[in-house]
C-alpha cells in the first residue's frame, strides 16, 4: 500500500555499485509492463502517440526543461493475487537532478476529479478501471504533469521489503496504538501461517514489515486521510534511511525479494540510470508534499461519496512550485472541464 518505488530505486543503486553484474541479471526478473490503452488494449508508444495517450499537454514541463524525473508510483489495496485493487496509495516521486533532491507527493485518494474517458470520480478509482495507464493519464491532465512512468506494489512486497531492511523506526502517538491493531488482525488473517503482534503503547520503536503497512493504512484517528498521508510518507522516508545504510550481505536477498514483486514500465536501463543519479546526492533528507493543500479544496457529497473537490489551479500551481521552483503555466484546455 504504501509505495516504495524511492527506497527500491535507492536499495538498487547501492547494489549495483556493491554486487555489479549479478545485479543486472536479477533486474530481468522485474515484471515488464507495457502501457496500454485502457479500452483498446493497444500498446502505447506504439501505435498510439505516448504524450496524447498519456494526457501530456503540450505546455507541460518535461525532464529535459527541468531536469527533474517524476514517477508515479501505486500502492494497491488488494488481498489476492486475482484482484483488481484500487490505488490505496498515490505518490508522485520526482528526482531532481539540479538541486539534487528526491522529493515527494502523497495525492490523496479521495480526490474528485475528472477520470478520461470516464465520469468523475475519486482519483484512486482510476486504476481499478483501466490501470496505471489511466491512473497516469487522470493525473497529468488534471495537474498538468508530464509522466510517463511508473512503480505499482502491493500489502505483501512491502512488508517482505521492511522486515528485510529490518524494521522501520517510527514515533506512535498515544491515539494510533489501538487504531494500528485492526488492520494487523486483517493482514494476519490474509497471509496466514505468520502473525504480528499487536503496538502496546506510544513512542519511539521499531516496527516489522506487518506493522508498518499496518500503520500506514490507518486513517481512523487524527485528520483521517490527511494524517494517513502522513503516515505513508513518513514510512517511506524512514525505509529509505535503511535502505540506504543496509549491509552489503542482505543485498542479494533484498533484490531478489524485491523485484518479483514490482510492476514497473521503466526499462533496466532506466532504473540503473536514476539508482546512481540518487546515490549520487548523498545522504539528502527526502521532501514531503501533499496534494490538495489545506486551502486547496472543499468537501463535499456527492452521490453516496464523502469526496474531496479539489480546486484544480491553487493545487497545480503549489504541485508545480514544490515540484519544480515555479508555479505551473495552467492551461484550462490540458485539464478539461475543471471540478471546482
Amino acid at each position: 500500500m504504501k509505495k516504495v518505488l524511492i527506497t527500491i530505486l535507492i536499495i538498487l543503486l547501492v547494489a549495483l555499485i556493491g554486487t555489479g553484474g549479478y545485479i543486472l541479471n536479477l533486474l530481468d526478473r522485474i515484471p515488464k509492463a507495457s502501457l496500454k490503452d485502457p479500452d483498446t488494449g493497444e500498446k502505447i508508444g506504439e501505435g498510439l502517440n505516448k504524450q496524447e495517450a498519456l494526457g501530456i499537454g503540450d505546455d507541460a514541463l518535461s525532464q529535459k526543461d527541468t531536469g527533474v524525473t517524476n514517477i508515479l508510483l501505486f500502492g494497491l489495496d488488494k488481498r489476492s493475487e486475482t484482484e483488481k485493487g484500487h490505488s490505496d496509495a498515490i505518490l508522485i516521486a520526482s528526482v531532481d537532478r539540479k538541486s539534487k533532491k528526491i522529493k515527494l507527493t502523497s495525492l490523496m485518494r479521495d480526490m474528485y476529479v475528472k477520470i478520461p474517458g470516464r465520469e468523475k470520480n475519486r482519483i484512486n478509482t482510476a486504476y481499478f478501471s483501466g490501470g496505471p495507464s489511466l491512473a497516469i493519464k487522470t493525473v497529468n491532465t488534471n495537474f498538468n504533469m508530464n509522466i510517463e512512468d511508473y512503480v505499482t506494489v502491493d500489502f505483501k512486497a512491502l512488508e517482505d521489503i521492511i522486515n528485510l531492511v529490518g524494521g522501520v523506526d517510527i514515533n506512535i502517538k498515544k491515539n494510533e496504538v489501538n487504531a494500528v491493531s485492526p488492520y494487523i488482525d486483517e493482514l494476519n488473517k490474509i497471509n496466514r501461517g505468520s502473525r504480528a503482534k499487536h503496538l502496546t503503547s506510544p513512542g519511539l520503536q521499531t516496527l516489522n514489515g506487518r506493522q508498518a503497512v499496518a500503520y500506514a493504512r490507518v486513517r481512523s484517528v487524527g485528520r483521517d486521510d490527511f494524517e494517513r498521508t502522513e503516515r505513508q510518507r513518513r514510512v517511506m522516508s524512514e525505509l529509505l534511511r535503511k535502505g540506504m545504510n543496509i549491509s552489503v550481505t542482505k543485498i542479494p536477498e533484498l533484490v531478489n525479494t524485491v523485484l518479483p514483486n514490482v510492476e514497473t514500465s521503466l526499462t533496466k536501463k532506466e532504473i540503473i540510470g536514476l539508482a546512481a543519479t540518487i546515490v549520487g546526492f548523498g545522504n539528502s533528507d527526502m521532501e514531503q508534499f501533499r496534494i490538495p493543500t489545506d486551502d486547496g479544496f472543499e468537501d463535499e457529497k456527492i452521490g453516496k461519496m464523502m469526496v474531496l473537490v479539489p480546486d484544480l489551479e491553487k493545487n497545480t500551481d503549489a504541485l508545480h512550485e514544490f515540484i519544480y521552483g515555479s508555479k505551473s503555466a495552467y492551461a484550462s484546455e490540458n485539464t478539461g472541464d475543471r471540478v471546482k
